[in-house]
C-alpha cells in the first residue's frame, strides 16, 4: 500500500496551475481595460483632432480623424482677457473650498470620531441623509438670500456654497481614517501633557495626510467641474466658472466654434491631469487606507 510520503508529484504541476489562475484572474480584467479604452478614448482623439485642424475643416464632410495642415490657432484664439478670468475663477473657488473644508472638517471628524455617543450617531446620519439630498433644492433659497444681503457674485459667497456641498462627505470620509489610528497613541501623548489640540496637530494630522490628499484632490474636481453653481449663483461674466466658459463655445453658433470648443476643453482638463499625476501615490494611499480598519 502506499503511503502519502511515497506519491511522486510531477514536477512543475502546481506552478502550471497557478499560472493558469493567475490568467484566468488577468484575463477578465484585460478585456475590461480595452473595452473601457475603446469606449473613451475615440471621443478624446476625435476632441484633439478637431482643436488642432483649421475652422474650415471642423464641420468639413466627409471627417477626418488626422488634422492636415495641424495649426494651433484655436489654442491661440482661447487666450482672451474673459476666458482666462474663467480659469482664474475656478482655481479660487477650488483652492479657497479646500482650504475652508479642510479646515472645518478634519476638528468635526476627529470630534465625531474620539466622542461616540448616541446623539453623535444620529448627527452622523442627519449629515449622511443631507448629503444625499440635491443641492439644486436650495438654490432658489440660496439665491434670495444672497441677493438680500448683496453677497451675490463674491467669492467668499461662492466658496461658502461649494464647502457646504462637499462638507458632509468630507467628515464622512476622514471619519474613517481617523478610525484607524490606535487610541493608545493619543492615550500615551495625553499623558506626556498633549492637549486634545496638540494632539490633532501633532499626531493625527501626519496619520491621516494621504486621506487629507484624497479629499482635497475629489474637492478639486468636484468644483473645478462643476457648472450648476457658477451658472445659478455667479450671475456676472467675470464671476463665471471653466465649466462656464465651455458651454459659451457651443451656445453662440452652431459649427462655428467647434475648435475653440475642443481646445477649451482640452486646456480646462489639462489641471485636473497634472494633480492626479502629481499626487497619485497620495490619492491611491489614502483611498486603500481608508477602507482598512483595525
Amino acid at each position: 500500500m502506499t503511503t502519502a510520503t511515497e506519491r511522486t508529484v510531477t514536477p512543475g504541476a502546481p506552478t502550471k496551475r497557478r499560472r493558469r489562475i493567475e490568467w484566468m484572474r488577468v484575463v477578465p480584467a484585460w478585456i475590461y481595460i480595452v473595452l473601457s479604452a475603446a469606449i473613451v478614448l475615440p471621443p478624446i482623439a476625435w476632441i484633439v483632432s478637431t482643436a488642432l485642424k483649421p475652422d474650415a475643416d471642423t464641420i468639413a464632410f466627409p471627417p477626418e480623424w488626422i488634422p492636415d495642415p495641424i495649426t494651433l490657432e484655436s489654442f491661440a484664439g482661447i487666450y482672451t482677457t474673459t476666458n482666462v478670468r474663467f480659469f482664474i475663477n475656478s482655481l479660487i473657488y477650488a483652492g479657497g473650498s479646500i482650504f475652508l473644508a479642510l479646515a472645518i472638517c478634519i476638528p468635526a471628524a476627529y470630534v465625531a470620531t474620539r466622542f461616540q455617543s448616541r446623539r453623535m450617531e444620529t448627527l452622523m446620519t442627519g449629515i449622511l441623509v443631507l448629503s444625499m439630498v440635491p443641492a439644486i433644492v436650495v438654490f432658489i433659497a440660496l439665491y434670495s438670500m444672497f441677493v438680500q444681503t448683496a453677497l451675490i457674485n463674491t467669492y467668499p459667497m461662492l466658496i461658502v456654497v461649494y464647502t457646504a456641498i462637499i462638507c458632509g462627505q468630507t467628515i464622512l470620509f476622514l471619519r474613517n481614517f481617523i478610525e484607524n489610528i490606535p487610541v493608545e497613541i493619543e492615550e500615551a501623548a495625553a499623558i506626556d501633557g498633549c492637549s486634545r489640540l496638540q494632539i490633532l496637530w501633532r499626531i493625527v494630522l501626519p496619520l491621516i495626510r494621504p486621506g487629507i490628499a484624497a479629499i482635497a484632490i475629489f474637492i478639486f474636481v468636484f468644483v473645478w467641474n462643476d457648472f450648476l453653481v457658477g451658472t445659478v449663483l455667479a450671475t456676472t461674466e467675470d464671476m463665471k466658472t471653466v465649466q462656464n466658459g465651455i458651454v459659451r463655445y457651443i451656445t453662440t453658433g452652431f459649427g462655428n466654434f467647434w475648435g475653440l470648443f475642443s481646445a477649451f476643453v482640452i486646456v480646462a482638463f489639462l489641471p485636473v491631469l497634472m494633480i492626479f499625476a502629481a499626487f497619485q501615490k497620495w490619492f491611491i494611499a489614502g483611498l486603500t487606507s481608508g477602507g482598512v480598519k483595525g
